[in-house]
């Protein structure tokens, strides 16, 4: 174990109400992260629908390290070191389409497979050990897919996939987000820490504070759970939706105003968390409907039946869109989880026929620098037919490179630019010889606790 680790027993100790805030600040632990982490855990590289043909490949960097994945053959996809095993070359970059992998420095040639099919002048290393076509193929990562997410992994033999994501599959296989595709994609680059941004999409034990124009429109009080490697947190709704929060002190509202209040908070998820047309968490369609089924409903209905009542607008917009629309049982809703992590960086919001997805990960241009990182904020949505309001965007339209968020807070949807402007502030703090480490909210940020737990297995095993 490192020699800092062994004279800190603290800087790796994880309880759920206390965390050390060195973890966050430390470039050797940015370090070990690299070396033990990124290189042994599943974790998400792309979105099949981001290499929809043969031949299609997307290029992922994970700190220093480059990861090439190809859709190689019908429905297979296969991903790669990208590096030539010649004289260490990286052989591609973004993304494009190709029949097969070409070193542009000295020609050497592979097929989709990673199949060496060209050493130029071969016969040359003739009695050479380990030179063989073989010996050069593309070194091979493993990958694994779950609802339309392409998950690699480095390790030579690594835990199965299958154990890896569980209990996730059971409790969000139902919102089909294998037929979801991208609606817009964010890429930001922060100053602060990955596991500071990732970590703000946790828990919502911060909506008091960072997002007080929801509370008049829905109690904030919820409930935080380790599931496996992953972890989730749900809303209680002791109150129902349309109910302030409960932390205000009103009196509790009357039958229809809790109900006109849910109507609004469909128009306020479409402001807050969409863009340009309110596409975001939610379709806009979905929102649209509900709000309006909502709107004419008469005095005295119930909030249990205004509820029913809006999933099956939403559906039936969703209907005539040709597009999918989860209807999800009340008692699997109770206990699905509103908020995923997937360990490690693959934030999971959803909305039913939307979802928004966060993953931060180190500055591939510096991935030992601690306090600076790359966070993705997408959007995921059930697209119906090719009738207009079901269109998804082209690919080639869904990325947005926010260079100076600072000064460009309008092309980022108003409840999560509350956020990120939250995120280099607490880097900042992190550096303050003041603080004597993290105190996690053992109910409500559970999460949070266990996604250091888990770290630690990997880093000090």
């Amino acid at each position: 174990m490192s020699t800092l680790f062994s004279e800190n027993p603290l800087f790796s100790e994880v309880r759920s109400d206390f965390i050390d805030h060195r973890r966050f600040t430390s470039a050797e632990f940015a370090r070990l992260e690299m070396e033990r982490l990124w290189t042994s855990t599943w974790h998400w590289a792309c979105r099949e629908e981001e290499l929809p043909r043969v031949g299609d490949y997307l290029v992922y960097d994970i700190g220093d390290q480059s990861v090439v994945l190809v859709h190689s053959s019908e429905d297979v996809i296969e991903a790669f070191h990208n590096v030539c095993p010649h004289r260490g070359r990286r052989l591609l970059s973004g993304t494009g389409q190709v029949n097969k992998f070409h070193c542009i420095f000295h020609a050497w040639q592979w097929d989709l497979h990673g199949n060496n099919t060209r050493i130029l002048d071969q016969e040359q290393w003739q009695g050479c050990a380990n030179m063989s076509r073989e010996d050069m193929a593309m070194a091979r990562i493993h990958v694994g897919r779950w609802a339309g997410f392409v998950f690699i992994n480095m390790s030579v033999e690594p835990e199965p996939f299958e154990e890896f994501i569980k209990p996730a599959p059971q409790d969000l296989n139902v919102l089909r987000m294998d037929l979801m595709r991208l609606n817009w994609r964010k890429i930001i680059n922060v100053k602060c820490n990955w596991k500071v941004a990732q970590e703000a999409f946790m828990e919502s034990y911060h909506v008091w504070g960072t997002h007080p124009q929801f509370l008049q429109l829905n109690d904030d009080v919820n409930i935080s759970y380790a599931a496996g490697k992953h972890g989730k947190h749900r809303w209680i709704y002791e109150l129902p939706p349309g109910s302030p929060s409960r932390r205000l002190g009103k009196e509790p509202l009357g039958l229809d105003e809790v109900r006109e209040n849910f109507a609004k908070l469909q128009l306020a998820f479409a402001d807050q968390l969409g863009l340009g047309n309110g596409d975001g968490q939610f379709t806009a369609r979905s929102l649209r409907a509900a709000h309006e089924a909502i709107s004419v409903l008469p005095k005295g209905t119930s909030m249990m039946e205004a509820m029913t009542v809006a999933g099956i607008a939403m559906k039936e917009a969703a209907d005539r869109d040709g597009a999918y629309f989860p209807l999800i049982p009340p008692e699997h809703l109770a206990t699905m989880g509103h908020d995923w992590n997937i360990f490690p960086n693959l934030g999971v919001v959803w909305g039913a026929d939307g979802t928004l997805i966060f993953r931060a990960r180190p500055d591939p241009e510096d991935p030992c620098n601690p306090n600076v990182c790359v966070l993705e904020m997408i959007s995921l949505l059930h697209f119906g037919n090719d009738n207009g309001k079901g269109k998804q965007p082209p690919l080639g339209e869904v990325d947005d490179v926010v260079d100076d968020w600072k000064n460009q807070r309008e092309r980022i949807p108003k409840l999560l630019l509350q956020d990120l402007i939250n995120m280099e502030e607490v880097q900042r703090g992190m550096h303050s010889v003041g603080l004597k480490g993290l105190r996690p909210n053992p109910v409500q940020e559970v999460q949070i606790s266990n996604f250091h737990r888990v770290i630690n297995e990997y880093l000090f095993a």
